[in-house]
């Protein structure tokens, strides 16, 4: 089922689907994603067996703001610049995790965990609704591209994945960089995971 993200019924269903435990797709401010309940062992599962993804990645959540960011993990003062600067927006941030109390499948070996905060409507309304992290791991079968057409998406994935949210934006894209990652360790030094919308020398003159 494909439904527009403006849509009001579309709301109703990704978050009768976040009750359910199910896995559904989903628009964000650079690609689209696979979004579900981040507290849910099963759903986090099916994530990687649907993108075939290897066991040793984790899968990085959206959160509604630093304060829930907080929650999970350890922010220093250079990362909360990063972040008052670039979020919401095209990044994603891997922070030494506070606690272990999300499904340990989403953290690294050495106890990271990756934060996005969309800067996308139906990602903030998502996350004003339901009180807990949703996973976020792009649409595609891991290591090939990121598929960036709700109809394609469809094709692919609709044996295994019920709904799907669809942004006329991102079906029209030609080509969309996904977010750039960046980890801070828990000495503060910075790190470029990978490049992606945000210039990583744009991130690094903030810190200077």
């Amino acid at each position: 089922m494909i439904i527009d993200y403006q849509l009001a019924s579309a709301k109703k269903k990704v978050l009768d689907a976040l009750k359910d435990e199910e896995l559904f797709v989903y628009p964000t401010d650079t690609l689209y994603g696979f979004g579900g309940d981040a507290r849910s062992q099963s759903v986090i599962q099916r994530a990687y067996e649907v993108k075939k993804r290897p066991q040793n990645m984790p899968i990085s959540i959206l959160v509604r703001d630093m304060k829930m960011m907080q929650d999970l993990a350890h922010i220093s003062e250079k990362t909360a610049e990063i972040i008052r600067q670039f979020l919401p927006g095209a990044l994603t941030l891997v922070l030494p995790a506070k606690n272990m109390s999300l499904p340990e499948r989403l953290y690294s070996d050495n106890h990271y965990l990756g934060f996005r905060i969309p800067d996308h409507p139906f990602c903030r309304a998502m996350l004003e609704h339901f009180q807990y992290p949703i996973i976020s791991s792009s649409v595609n079968i891991s290591q090939t591209s990121a598929l960036t057409n709700i109809h394609d998406i469809e094709e692919q994935f609709g044996n295994e994945v019920q709904l799907f949210i669809s942004d006329s934006r991102l079906n029209n894209a030609q080509h969309s960089l996904g977010s750039t990652v960046i980890k801070m360790t828990d000495d503060s030094e910075l790190q470029l995971l990978r490049e992606g919308s945000i210039p990583f020398i744009e991130i690094n003159r903030l810190l200077l």
